[in-house]
């Protein structure tokens, strides 16, 4: 009886104790519930959402005439939810065999068997974000929204579309090195290195939520920032020039098997840089834009420098063009060190006019040493006085900086005056050099080189740059016109006479120098074959530098090597700039009527005038800014393009820079494949414009 009451007891406690644990348990939810509900929620919220980050699409970057020679070109990412509410098990099932069909058309890496199992079993385990494919260009994508599923749109169909924008350069390798990049390592090179933070824009956030399989989807309750939009880059670059410029490198560069050279081409009164080609001869033995050598490259510039100590001399008036200087036949030593021409002399003394025009190391470098042996510093000064000691604040950055010597540095010897005064023991940039010789084809005013004119957001000027004196007089002007004649003198009987005798007249300086080895001293068998100037001779428009290195075929000379580039640069110039070319007169009547792009109709107007069709031919009455053109046998119809704000304009017909011009003014992005003008438009005309939207145009001729 005992031991029946014992396991009674021991029954009912056992029972008591698991009940009070239940009522604990129940208590305990019940608690939760009640008051710390909205607690355990939020941190279940945090667990299972955040927020992802919007990529602003990069800004663009263009020439001066409005082509794109760098911009994002939208790329998508496909994914899909297949628990989309449009979609029930069947309609699913009647159009997943065509949807898989399609798949497989468009990405044959899955069969259309392969492809109709993947989605399927995406759908069996509720997958709401399911990757379709990675870069599907924009038709690509555009086609894709016109398949099954998908033609029910992003919540109905669960058509999921990420845009990725990828970086495209449409002109390849032209100007590649001062287009630059910004790589994932936080490398940044170029226009866009330096322009980053404005090419970048502002991110947008999005809130999402982690889905079944721990993948995260878009919330689907407007919690979305959308992301502020890069601006664009207007440079001074001139396409079509820059184009000639890359061909006559290269071409130089092969026919004398160089290593590497650069070429540039500035406005004289502006200092706008209108070309700038930079090649490199890989391990492959192909030409590439590798470097930026115009900018990075301070090396010792030879004979070219030769202007600075006849400006030093000039100036100072110590010497005269007319002057006489004893050469010692091209051979003669400096405290034991031996200075020879890169020719014998006929003659021993030789004005300083002919010093210079035929480049006579001997005699620049005496007439130097006899002004400024006993104060160097005053040389190194006038040198200091053109900038030439420092870097300018251009847009491609360079780490580099020049090495201008003084007579106070421990490596300042007996010898470093006259060679410096020929070119060696300094060191300085192809643009430094360049700017310099502008600012005598500028009577005196130094410009600061520049390469960006306007940032823009949807065609609006943002910030516009003006041209930039440096120096408003690095010498008197009647040194500036003995200068002239000297660099003119060179062309004409010097050691660049192979540019004499062309369309329009040049003056400039050939250069020819052993490249340096270090503390090794200088490669007598390497050179740097250089030529710069300015044309025309008369009346400077466009200054240019061609600099070759390490021409290996035998010929070395700067007139020889980089005189051909410079010429092949200024043809070009020349052949496209009417301004250039003297003795021309118009014609009084018109025979012919020329087909004229749709477009600004005051654009059209100022065009027709100076091709010498009057106003008054053009019938229609037409009075607004946009216009389609039609012509006849003797006139130019104008017809009105209706242009609303807030609606896609067409501008099929346009020239690239009137079309980007209306649409970017509208909020949107623009893809361009092609050149000419517009065809087709991906987005249709009079459709509401949806800010940030990319519109693809394509273009002919």
């Amino acid at each position: 009886m005992n031991l029946k009451k014992a396991i009674i007891l021991r029954t009912w406690i056992a029972f008591s104790f698991v009940l009070l644990l239940a009522g604990a348990v129940l208590w305990k939810g019940f608690e939760l519930q009640l008051f710390e509900k909205d607690k355990y929620t939020a941190i279940s919220n945090e667990q299972s959402t955040k927020w992802h980050d919007l990529k602003a699409s990069r800004g663009n970057i263009y020439s001066e005439d409005g082509s794109l020679i760098a911009t994002s070109v939208p790329r998508y990412e496909i994914r899909m939810d297949t628990e989309a509410s449009g979609v029930d098990q069947d309609y699913f099932k009647a159009h997943v065999d065509s949807f898989a069909f399609k798949l497989s058309l468009a990405f044959p890496e899955r069969s259309k068997q392969e492809w109709q199992r993947y989605i399927t079993d995406a759908r069996s385990r509720r997958e709401g974000y399911l990757l379709v494919r990675r870069d599907v260009d924009f038709e690509t994508a555009k086609d894709m929204s016109s398949w099954p599923f998908f033609n029910l749109g992003k919540y109905k169909g669960g058509f999921i579309k990420i845009e990725k924008n990828k970086r495209e350069i449409p002109f390849g390798e032209l100007a590649r090195r001062t287009i630059g990049y910004v790589n994932e390592s936080g490398v940044k090179v170029g226009i866009e290195g330096t322009f980053d933070s404005i090419l970048t824009g502002v991110s947008g956030k999005r809130l999402e939520q982690r889905s079944y399989g721990g993948v995260w989807k878009p919330v689907k309750d407007g919690n979305e920032f959308e992301a502020r939009n890069g601006l664009d880059i207007y440079t001074t670059i001139d396409i079509n020039i820059q184009d000639v410029a890359e061909a006559a490198l290269k071409t130089a560069l092969l026919n004398n098997n160089a290593d590497h050279g650069c070429a540039v081409l500035m406005e004289v009164k502006t200092g706008a840089i209108k070309a700038i080609a930079n090649l490199k001869r890989t391990s492959e033995g192909v030409y590439e834009e590798a470097e930026n050598y115009a900018v990075n490259e301070f090396s010792d510039p030879g004979s070219t420098f030769k202007l600075v100590s006849a400006l030093a001399l000039l100036e100072d008036k110590l010497i005269t063009p007319e002057d006489t200087v004893d050469i010692e036949w091209g051979t003669t030593s400096f405290y034991g060190q031996k200075m020879e021409d890169a020719h014998a002399s006929a003659t021993r003394k030789l004005t300083f006019a002919d010093v210079f025009e035929h480049s006579s190391n001997v005699g620049v470098a005496k007439a130097i040493v006899k002004a400024y042996k006993n104060s160097p510093e005053k040389y190194v000064d006038h040198v200091k006085s053109l900038g030439l000691n420092k870097v300018f604040d251009f847009e491609v950055r360079t780490p580099n900086k020049p090495k201008i010597k003084s007579s106070k540095d421990k490596d300042w010897y007996a010898t470093t005056l006259p060679w410096m005064s020929i070119g060696y023991e300094t060191q300085i940039s192809s643009m430094q050099l360049l700017a310099v010789y502008n600012a005598i084809a500028n009577n005196g005013v130094m410009m600061k080189p520049y390469l960006v004119k306007d940032i823009k957001e949807f065609g609006e000027t943002i910030k516009h740059f003006d041209p930039q004196i440096l120096n408003k007089a690095v010498c008197s002007p009647e040194t500036v016109k003995q200068l002239k004649k000297l660099l003119e003198g060179v062309v004409d009987h010097g050691t660049a006479t192979n540019l004499k005798g062309l369309s329009y007249t040049v003056a400039g300086k050939t250069g020819t120098a052993q490249i340096a080895l270090s503390a090794a001293g200088y490669n007598k068998s390497s050179h740097k074959a250089s030529f710069v100037g300015y044309f025309p001779a008369e009346d400077p428009q466009y200054t240019c530098i061609v600099v070759v290195n390490a021409p290996s075929n035998g010929i070395y000379y700067g007139g020889a090597v980089a005189g051909p580039v410079f010429k092949e640069i200024a043809d070009k110039v020349f052949a496209t700039n009417l301004s250039l070319h003297k003795g021309i007169v118009a014609p009084k009547n018109v025979t012919s009527v020329p087909s004229v792009k749709n477009g600004y109709r005051l654009d059209i107007k100022n065009v027709l005038d100076k091709i010498m069709i009057s106003s008054q031919t053009l019938t229609g009455g037409a009075e607004t800014e946009w216009v389609t053109t039609k012509k006849d046998a003797f006139s130019i119809d104008l017809k009105e393009i209706s242009v609303k704000e807030g609606l896609v304009p067409d501008v099929s017909g346009m020239g690239l820079k009137d079309a980007l011009f209306l649409l970017e003014k509208g909020g949107m992005k623009v893809a361009v494949e092609g050149y000419g003008e517009v065809y087709s438009q991906s987005i249709i005309p009079g459709s509401t414009i949806i800010k940030g939207n990319t519109i693809l145009i394509r273009l002919k001729v």
